[in-house]
């Protein structure tokens, strides 16, 4: 009898050892497949890199947010402009966005120099300024737009002042008669009446 049952557990141990090893084998060619390397197969890495999701059709508004920053960080302000301008025209009341925007087109008008500075691209960042001031909800980003407005153009509009009475007063000819000056007030000389 206890020959018997000592057969049985060995034979028990047999088979269970038998399996043991066959599931490690496949679990060894499955782990194989799993790190299978690709590299050499159409060179691809395995990994999509941020600037290839333009390529491969991926196109949304935080995507293109994302690109824009990335390209602000580098110091590439034409491509984050066209970027954040893509993405501002899918989402236009994304806040983050047009701060990025913002920020993008003032380095852009920052690089220029001092005497050649675009009074268009001027009075298009004021603009932009204007608007996150106006439109956004998180005083962080009033504070932020507050700051730039004053480092642009020297003043902050007045409680209660109408947009269009703000940015007449600031922004200036787009003609290239008034040199672009940043954080001086501009007050147009009236014509000389006759």
């Amino acid at each position: 009898m206890k020959a018997i049952t000592r057969i049985n557990k060995l034979a028990s141990l047999v088979v269970l050892m038998t399996a043991l090893s066959c599931t490690a084998g496949q679990a060894k060619e499955k782990d194989n497949d799993f790190i299978f390397e690709t590299n050499n197969i159409g060179r691809a890495s395995g990994v999509i890199r941020s600037d290839q999701l333009l390529e491969l059709g991926m196109v949304n508004s935080n995507g293109l947010r994302l690109e824009g920053e990335q390209a602000i960080r580098l110091g590439n302000t034409d491509r984050a402009c066209q970027l954040l301008q893509r993405s501002l025209e899918m989402q236009p009341g994304d806040m983050d966005g047009r701060i990025l925007y913002a920020s993008a087109l003032e380095k852009k008008l920052m690089k220029q120099p001092s005497r050649k500075r675009d009074p268009k691209l001027f009075n298009f960042v004021v603009k932009q300024w204007y608007y996150v001031l106006a439109k956004s909800e998180f005083h962080d980003q009033k504070a932020q737009a507050k700051n730039h407005l004053e480092k642009l153009v020297g003043t902050l509009p007045k409680w209660r002042e109408k947009p269009e009475k703000y940015l007449a007063k600031v922004l200036i000819p787009e003609d290239g008669s008034v040199k672009v000056e940043l954080g001086t007030k501009v007050v147009a000389k009236p014509a000389a009446t006759q």
